[in-house]
């Protein structure tokens, strides 16, 4: 699949020789019309302002059409694993906190979703300039269990933004997942405070946007919490699994974004062993009489990729360096933490649970984290305070119904 734009060409690039200029793409910079083609002549003046006005304008259009029309979309396969880890390499987030991926082992699932990627090349030379990912599951949504389809993991190469990329590969895996889904599929995708590009290209394919959740990372513990009173904090049983899946969808069952689990998905979840060992972990807090009183879902995300936070905004590298939620060598191995819920009032026995949890898991990763809703009951229990370091992410979604912004939400990502 190319990458195509309706185009016009500029009066000023009238009686160059055939084959000399190429069109110029009618909506550059976002505009129509006339202000649409000031921006754009503008643009191309400042990137050649040497050159006379009309040779400025051809140059510009040359390039940007040579770089756009030289562009293929198709699946990525393991042969594009090493030139998609250099692309990510050199390409950052773009959000608030800027951080670079890297990858340990790629899967092609978590046991209750479905990955697929794609990559945008330049068939010029084969060198990839994009890439995003696609994954599939099910959600509760708007009260009912709908398919979804996460567009996540976009990165394209700073030398070819704004130049349709991001919304092509957006594109592509809209079509996919109506193809593989269904075309009632819910389509989602998480961003990040401040990426401005990511938010813009979401704007173009999304018909609303979710009231934001917040992004927490929560540092290890170095000393073991004080044991609690008539509770018992414990790795999960096969005989829990029912109890825990009728738990997490009584907390959850307002909420939307939040995935499906029963026993059987439950179980499935904790045998995935992608990288040798297991990654997902659940772990309750219970009752002397063994009743199940809270619970939360961790992966090791370190073992599968490795977050390098190359970006930090003044106020938060402050925080840091007397918080230390970063650690100094900015490579972050989190513990991703999912479905955190508690009885109603339980809330000292999941707060005994969060606090072994990170006691438990200090040599398997650098911090936990969570993304909940600011509204969600579980806030208070992790005592994040003003000046904790965080980022915020709202949800772009493409669906038959908006999303109420009376219902609460749990971000896939």
């Amino acid at each position: 699949m190319g990458v195509a734009r309706q185009v016009d060409k500029p009066r000023a690039c009238e009686g160059r020789a055939e084959g000399q200029v190429e069109a110029v793409p009618r909506t550059r910079a976002g505009l129509r019309g006339p202000v649409g083609r000031l921006a754009y002549y503008t643009r191309a003046r400042e990137r050649f302002p040497r050159r006379g006005f009309r040779v400025a304008i051809c140059t510009y259009v040359e390039r940007t059409a040579a770089i756009h029309d030289g562009l293929q979309l198709r699946p990525a396969g393991a042969e594009d694993d090493e030139a998609i880890e250099r692309l990510g390499a050199a390409a950052a987030d773009g959000g608030a906190i800027g951080f670079r991926i890297h990858t340990h082992v790629r899967t092609s699932g978590t046991a209750l979703t479905h990955f697929s990627s794609v990559v945008a090349e330049d068939i010029r030379n084969g060198e990839l300039v994009g890439s995003a990912r696609l994954t599939l599951g099910r959600f509760r949504y708007e009260g009912a269990e709908r398919p979804y389809a996460l567009l996540g993991a976009l990165v394209v190469h700073p030398s070819h933004r704004r130049q349709g990329v991001a919304r092509a590969l957006a594109r592509w895996r809209i079509e996919r997942a109506e193809q593989l889904a269904g075309p009632n599929v819910v389509v989602v995708a998480d961003i990040q405070r401040g990426n401005v590009g990511s938010m813009a290209a979401a704007r173009r394919w999304a018909t609303a946007f979710s009231m934001p959740a917040i992004s927490v990372p929560v540092p290890m513990l170095s000393h073991p919490p004080r044991a609690p009173k008539g509770v018992e904090l414990r790795a999960v049983s096969g005989e829990d699994l029912p109890e825990v899946a009728a738990g997490v969808t009584e907390a959850t069952q307002e909420y939307n974004f939040a995935r499906i689990w029963s026993p059987k998905t439950l179980e499935q979840w904790l045998q995935w062993v992608p990288a040798g060992e297991p990654v997902n972990h659940y772990r309750v807090a219970t009752s002397p009489s063994g009743a199940i009183l809270a619970g939360l879902a961790v992966r090791e995300e370190g073992l599968l990729r490795t977050m390098e936070v190359v970006r930090m905004p003044a106020a938060i590298r402050l925080a840091n360096s007397v918080l230390r939620v970063v650690p100094k060598d900015r490579m972050l191995r989190n513990l991703s933490v999912e479905h955190f819920w508690f009885l109603p009032g339980q809330r000292e026995a999941a707060t005994a649970l969060w606090q072994d949890t990170r006691w438990s898991f200090r040599e398997r990763a650098s911090n936990m984290l969570i993304t909940l809703d600011p509204r969600s009951p579980v806030l208070p229990v992790l005592d994040v305070k003003a000046w904790t370091p965080k980022t915020s992410i709202t949800t772009a979604v493409r669906a038959d119904l908006p999303p109420r912004e009376d219902r609460l939400v749990a971000p896939l990502e």
